[in-house]
């Protein structure tokens, strides 16, 4: 059995079955030869999926906790199916919780660009206003420090970003990223060097060890439930539009840029959050495309393709229509013609075809408010 993960790694995955209102269990297996995917049946015995590529999915989004959208199906691995698996993956692949503290949205960005950049891969993530218990708990070691009360008064009310990270023991690797809590004492090029400026404004915070980063993003992420009353995210649904940055381009690591390019290009990102979006609901989503446009079955496959980020934005210019000017910075559909006609805008920077485009946004005015909703309000649910 020794070389049995070489050819294949197996895991245990639960998919939440609407029609049927219960929950199926999977023996979902993973061979990195030709990163294809096989999913066995456990409670029917008898494969519910020959071996099949899955767009976007390679090994690196196989760990416990991780959701797999498997041909509009989202699969969520509960368990190693076998010991050499968990032997192989789970000393290398860790969680764990970091909050981006307040400041303008560019520098937010460039501190993501940096995480990814460092092999930590965001797989949850929300903005949030923080109370003085949120405040408490995610400080709980630091609560006897001098600086505490200052903290404290930096962050009552204010909004955060808060973020799960996976990655090779990503919880001493990010506490090494970040550098000393004092920026003048950091190591140069880690982030509170490079950003912070006094060990209050030091940019940011990670859990400093494993027990701790597990407590953190229980607290953080709670399940349904507590979600709507716990650390909610922060919509304002006021003269606002969508943003989405697409799986491919949270895939490929330009999240961080599409943040610094909306802040530049004079908006504020008044909410966020990440979404894994049921094949369901990107077909409901952009039903208005169907029969419209050639891409709408693409669109709908990238959009339930992996984690997006959706954020409401709001033009910092109060005099303006946000969801109008929004548009012309994330110019044409096609990033080719973009490259040509708008060079500077979004999918002139960051698109790749008119499917994977990086950037969706409100196409009418009036439609800014309505998807705001649909993803803050209806999916968040």
């Amino acid at each position: 059995m020794e070389g049995a993960y070489k050819d294949k790694y197996s895991f245990i995955g639960e998919w939440y079955d609407n029609q049927a209102s219960l929950v199926r269990r999977f023996n979902v297996f993973y061979y990195p030869t030709d990163d294809t995917v096989e999913m066995y049946d456990l409670k029917n015995r008898k494969t519910f999926l020959r071996r099949v590529k899955v767009t976007g999915i390679t090994l690196d989004n196989f760990f416990i906790g991780s959701t797999l959208p498997i041909l509009g199906r989202l699969v969520k691995i509960v368990d190693f199916a076998c010991e050499d698996t968990r032997n192989k993956l789970h000393k290398d692949v860790q969680i764990t919780f970091a909050l981006i503290k307040p400041m303008a949205t560019n520098i937010a960005g460039k501190i993501i660009t940096h995480l990814h950049e460092k092999g930590m891969k965001i797989t949850k993530m929300k903005k949030t206003n923080l109370t003085v218990d949120d405040i408490n708990f995610i400080y709980r070691q630091q609560l006897t420090d001098a600086t505490f009360p200052f903290l404290l008064d930096h962050l009552t009310g204010q909004q955060v970003i808060c973020l799960e990270l996976v990655g090779k023991e990503s919880v001493t690797t990010c506490v090494k990223i970040l550098g000393d809590r004092d920026p003048l004492k950091a190591e140069p090029g880690t982030i509170r060097a490079l950003y912070g400026t006094d060990s209050v404004r030091n940019c940011a915070h990670v859990s400093p060890n494993a027990e701790a980063a597990i407590e953190d993003l229980e607290y953080v992420f709670p399940p349904p439930p507590l979600s709507s009353i716990r650390l909610r995210l922060t919509a304002t649904l006021s003269n606002c539009t969508l943003c989405i940055v697409k799986p491919h381009a949270v895939r490929e690591g330009k999240l961080g840029a599409a943040l610094e390019a909306i802040d530049e290009g004079g908006f504020h990102v008044t909410a966020l959050n990440m979404f894994i979006v049921e094949n369901i609901n990107a077909g409901e989503f952009y039903e208005v495309y169907k029969g419209i446009v050639q891409e709408y079955q693409g669109m709908v496959e990238e959009l339930s393709s992996g984690r997006c980020v959706a954020m409401e934005v709001v033009a910092k210019d109060k005099n303006v229509n946000t969801a109008v000017e929004f548009r012309k910075l994330v110019g044409p559909s096609d990033p080719e013609i973009a490259r040509l006609l708008r060079p500077h805008t979004l999918r002139a920077k960051l698109g790749k075809t008119k499917v994977q485009n990086a950037i969706h946004c409100s196409d009418l005015a009036e439609d800014g408010l309505l998807e705001v909703e649909y993803f803050f309000k209806i999916l968040n649910l």
